[in-house]
């Protein structure tokens, strides 16, 4: 009996050691996150009225890539609806968004 229950704490804790080494796998939301979060930062910077940026993520499209452009690796685009609010109300816009595997490259608006 107390050789089963050596066995039995042996595979819980290799399992339990397994689950802590793995690398966090990012999800599209993650992604989503990252494009909101370069917006805020950029916006912030060429606009003192901004206020805030959300994606819509009921409407956004990835379309997948994995090729350079200039000195930077994008591996997805993001783009669909968003909201704009620089101080006037919040504005419906479309956005697109690079984003290079870890963080965001490059985010730009266009009105609706």
């Amino acid at each position: 009996m107390g050789l089963k229950r050596l066995l039995i704490g042996v595979v819980l804790a290799s399992l339990a050691a397994t689950a802590d080494a793995a690398p966090r796998a990012k999800t599209r939301f993650d992604g989503i996150r990252d494009c909101e979060r370069l917006a805020v930062t950029q916006f912030k910077r060429h606009n003192v009225a901004f206020r805030r940026f959300t994606i819509d993520r009921s409407k956004v499209s990835v379309d997948r890539f994995a090729d350079r452009i200039g000195g930077s690796f994008v591996s997805a685009v993001y783009h669909g609806s968003a909201t704009y609010d620089a101080g006037k109300g919040a504005d419906p816009t479309r956005f697109i968004c690079l984003h290079g595997g870890q963080d965001a490259l490059f985010v730009y608006t266009l009105p609706e």
